[in-house]
């Protein structure tokens, strides 16, 4: 799908899959190659895949220490944030403008099959900036319930009722499966959201494990939410003419 398609989208929906520059595949092949290798070195395993991450039965305190490790391997590469951001063909400047903020530190997500432990159905707005945009992005191809429920914006108000009630976990599973949109999300492209979106993510039902990021952009003079500029972001770019208003006390 091409970037005009992919905004057109963008608008009707508030969410859309973009497939990753092909000249940046290869930054992201190393990032799951330094977290293989991260595999090989803390657990002494080797010759697994990453979607294969289950198979070696580690307990919840282990898994979440490797966690905790592999993003601070994550966020040691200090120019994934721009890499992604560029990765993406244009499609976040033609949304955000040239004065770009993003968040300090990248989520990542392992969620092995039949793991209940997940967020729940949600939207990130208000607590996040209603201006603010999240790139999901798949380390592995995430297909069928290995992906998340996304909801069209004619579904949201619908979905906000279903929040105000505090309803079940069965009725928020049946609402997704009736009237959400399961992206299939491949490795080498990534899944945009606004986060006034709300989204569902399913058990992992699949036999293979689900490796994800997870970061967000927004324009530097939007409003914010509940996260400041300072705690919460670091400046990625910026357009010429701020640049210029850095320069002198107007």
């Amino acid at each position: 799908m091409n970037k005009n398609n992919n905004i057109n989208e963008f608008s009707k929906k508030g969410y859309c899959v973009v497939d990753i520059d092909k000249k940046y595949i290869k930054e992201l092949e190393k990032l799951n190659l330094s977290i293989l290798n991260n595999i090989t070195k803390k657990i002494g395993k080797n010759n697994y895949e990453l979607s294969d991450f289950h198979k070696l039965k580690l307990s919840d305190i282990e898994l979440n220490n490797f966690r905790l490790e592999t993003i601070k391997l994550i966020n040691s590469k200090k120019n994934l944030r721009r890499i992604i951001y560029d990765s993406l063909g244009g499609f976040l400047d033609k949304c955000l403008g040239p004065d770009v903020v993003v968040q300090k530190n990248i989520n990542l997500v392992i969620q092995s099959p039949k793991d209940k432990n997940r967020s729940p159905f949600h939207k990130d707005a208000p607590m996040a900036s209603n201006y603010e945009l999240v790139v999901w992005l798949p380390l592995v191809d995430c297909v069928k319930t290995m992906s998340m429920y996304l909801f069209d914006l004619k579904h949201h108000n619908q979905a906000k009722k279903l929040i105000m009630k505090n309803t079940s976990e069965k009725k928020f599973k049946d609402f997704s499966k009736k009237n959400g949109k399961l992206l299939n999300v491949k490795f080498g492209q990534a899944m945009i959201f606004w986060t006034n979106n709300f989204h569902y993510i399913p058990v992992n039902e699949e036999k293979r494990t689900r490796w994800s990021l997870n970061l967000r952009y927004k324009n530097l003079f939007t409003k914010y939410g509940t996260k400041n500029l300072l705690d919460y972001y670091d400046i990625l770019k910026l357009s010429p003419i701020t640049e210029l208003l850095n320069k002198i006390d107007v």
